[in-house]
């Protein structure tokens, strides 16, 4: 990505649109993100404002955000100084990515007042500032204190622009400065530029070395130049490089052709960070339960250990056993006092030695070995069955850790939320008197395969249980991969009906939506519905299956964006 000066520079060139627009309403998505709600030329818009550390952006919005039900102070903030407004001019400072919204709004008291919307867009350090027209502080959505900043963002103080190093303005005269800025016997000259020009990044810069050839003295004013002139040609452009998506606001010759154009910078911006966005806040709203699935996972994989330890000792159990019965038949050979005993062991006519307590009687001692044998054939037992339990726990949570990393919707984090619950591993408080919600409608993720056939996915335990015990038919193709954690996939179609290449395809959805699908051939198994059966009392997802068959494939991640249907 290169949201970087010129990018702002054009963005605000395209949103021109909304001076002399209304703001009719503001709300804020999260601690970082407002939406402004403006009626400008006869059309509504939805401005999206963000200072988040890592997609801070402003830009023109056709997605569909929640809000908070109970406003941040910020908000009201906002509310009260801004909102009713009038945009009265969008000015970007100098070439930075600093923008400032100068709103016409009113007082308490019906007075014409002019307030300043300023947003910074500097990384992790990105801020949204409310000022009142001389540029003292009503707010900002994140405050800096004094004492360990080097300016304040607090309501009451002045505002000051961040501290940065000064730089040329390559749109004035001031670019001509650059060589002299620049050591040409140093080397790094892309560097150098970035750090002496204000808002050029570095995709910009190889852009004009590219057109330039190689930067001299003579040249590199005009290559600046030239590029910038060049640019005005605005064509919202995305790129993919090494796996990487960039976007830039005009064509750049050293990326080849785009993958993709836009009309507007507003739908480019809003493609590109809407899912990113989106996931981030999927993740970060995941987090606390993957924390908690890792935690019983790793819990969990302690005690196998210590009941590892258990069965080891417990192996000791038949010595214990064997020393009680021989001491029990060869007691008169026990001498008063003694700490052992050597007798003969009819089990293999050999002579053992058997450690004895000087303390307690000849038959005390024996009656000892049974005790302790009886004790470790206990442990061992109980020890086993739980080992079998935990075993199973072990899976389940493996396949919930991956379930969490194949995350893409709110909705799944819920149904995930939701089972950690039933399971009893987490609590829900819930508010006296709220009203208990409807059942969720678990939606499923459906592609389809090249001869058309439709294709269901599960992509956690309640999907995969809703997808086999419910929403498939007893003659469907059910696919899973073998001995490894992942989703059911079923094709919702006879049998007879499937052809190899269909069964195939299916198989190798099943690899990709597995712990697997970096690997390259991996088995998949597939049976019928009929074949496919729930143990009573099993862990959500987990099922037996027989008269299965076996295909090895490797996922596509291409072929799978493919084939699903959006």
């Amino acid at each position: 990505m290169a949201f970087d000066g010129n990018f702002v520079h054009a963005l605000i060139d395209e949103l021109s649109t909304l001076e002399k627009g209304k703001i009719n309403k503001i709300q804020q998505m999260d601690d970082t993100s407002l939406v402004f709600k403006i009626r400008s030329q006869r059309a509504n818009h939805n401005l999206l404002i963000s200072a988040h550390p890592m997609y801070a952006r402003f830009h023109l919005t056709e997605q569909k955000y929640e809000f908070p039900f109970n406003p941040p102070m910020f908000l009201r903030v906002a509310r009260k100084h801004i909102e009713g407004g009038i945009i009265r001019d969008i000015r970007q400072i100098g070439n930075d990515r600093r923008v400032e919204f100068h709103i016409q709004s009113r007082n308490e008291i019906g007075d014409d007042v002019e307030r300043i919307l300023i947003l910074e867009i500097m990384g992790r350090h990105s801020n949204i500032i409310i000022t009142d027209e001389k540029y003292n502080i009503l707010d900002g959505i994140k405050h800096l204190t004094p004492n360990n900043n080097a300016r304040t963002i607090m309501p009451g103080f002045e505002y000051e622009a961040p501290p940065t190093a000064e730089k040329l303005n390559p749109r004035t005269e001031d670019i001509e400065k650059l060589p002299a800025r620049i050591d040409f016997n140093s080397g790094k000259i892309n560097k150098q530029i970035l750090g002496a020009v204000e808002g050029f990044s570095p995709l910009f810069v190889k852009e004009t070395e590219h057109r330039a050839g190689h930067f001299t003295i003579r040249n590199i004013v005009s290559a600046v130049k030239e590029t910038m002139a060049e640019a005005e040609n605005v064509v919202p452009s995305m790129y993919e490089q090494n796996g990487k998506e960039l976007f830039y606001y005009t064509p750049l010759a050293h990326l080849g052709e785009p993958v993709e154009t836009f009309d507007t910078l507003s739908r480019l911006v809003d493609d590109y960070y809407h899912n990113r966005y989106q996931t981030a806040l999927i993740k970060q709203k995941a987090n606390d339960y993957l924390n908690v699935i890792g935690r019983e996972y790793e819990r969990t994989e302690r005690k196998i250990e210590k009941l590892k330890d258990d069965l080891k000792e417990a192996e000791e159990k038949d010595k214990y056993q064997k020393y009680g019965e021989l001491l029990t038949a060869f007691m008169h050979q026990v001498k008063p006092y003694a700490e052992s005993v050597r007798v003969m062991d009819y089990y293999t006519n050999e002579e053992i030695s058997i450690p004895l307590d000087p303390n307690i009687s000849p038959s005390d001692n024996a009656q000892k070995y049974y005790s302790r044998y009886s004790k470790l054939k206990k442990r061992e037992n109980a020890a086993t069955e739980q080992l079998d339990h935990a075993r199973v726990d072990m899976e389940y949570f493996s396949s919930l850790l991956h379930q969490m990393e194949e995350i893409t919707t709110a909705e799944e984090v819920d149904e995930i939320r939701e089972e950690l619950h039933e399971q009893g591993i987490i609590r829900i408080k819930r508010n006296q008197g709220a009203k208990k919600k409807k059942a969720r409608k678990i939606q499923l993720h459906e592609y389809r395969t090249t001869n058309g056939l439709t294709v269901l996915v599960g992509k956690n335990n309640k999907q995969n249980d809703y997808l086999t015990a419910r929403k498939a038919q007893n003659n469907h193709l059910w696919f899973h991969t073998k001995d490894i954690p992942g989703s059911h996939v079923v094709i919702t179609h006879p049998a007879d009906q499937i052809e190899e290449q269909d069964i195939m395809e299916a198989a190798m959805l099943a690899s990709f939506f597995s712990k697997a699908k970096e690997s390259d051939s991996v088995p998949v198994d597939f049976t019928e519905i009929k074949h496919v059966h729930k143990i009573s009392g099993a862990k959500p997802g987990f099922v037996t299956y027989t008269d299965q068959q076996t295909v090895f494939v490797t996922p596509e991640k291409k072929k799978v964006q493919n084939m699903e249907v959006k």
